[in-house]
């Protein structure tokens, strides 16, 4: 008779799911640049496991450090912020969360041009 052991099975594909929902950084191409060079258009360079393209991140604000350094073409480090960035207005003044999003594909921002 085989050995079961389902809490194993369960956990190990519960930490799975969990990491396959949470983002941290990624590497992508910028594929659109605003003129103040302020915010991007990137195509993630990993694929999906499938082999297809994985979606656009559309109108990512650009780390100042990086503008000076970013074009189209460029390959860039994008970070997903922990929490919602939908109230923030770009200032240092706090700001009221909007949800209780976390690690979110719409909280990216790029922090680092690598090419």
């Amino acid at each position: 008779m085989p050995v079961r052991n389902n809490d194993t099975i369960f956990v190990k594909e519960l930490i799975s799911n969990i990491n396959a929902n949470l983002h941290v950084t990624q590497l992508a191409r910028v594929v659109f640049l605003s003129e103040d060079k302020s915010t991007v258009n990137v195509q993630p360079l990993a694929r999906n496991f499938s082999g297809s393209k994985r979606a656009l991140l559309m109108s990512v604000p650009v780390g100042k450090a990086s503008q000076q350094f970013i074009h189209i073409g460029s390959v860039v480090v994008v970070a997903f912020l922990d929490r919602s960035s939908a109230n923030w207005d770009g200032s240092n003044n706090d700001f009221k969360l909007s949800s209780k999003r976390m690690h979110d594909l719409n909280d990216a921002i790029v922090v680092e041009v690598m090419s």
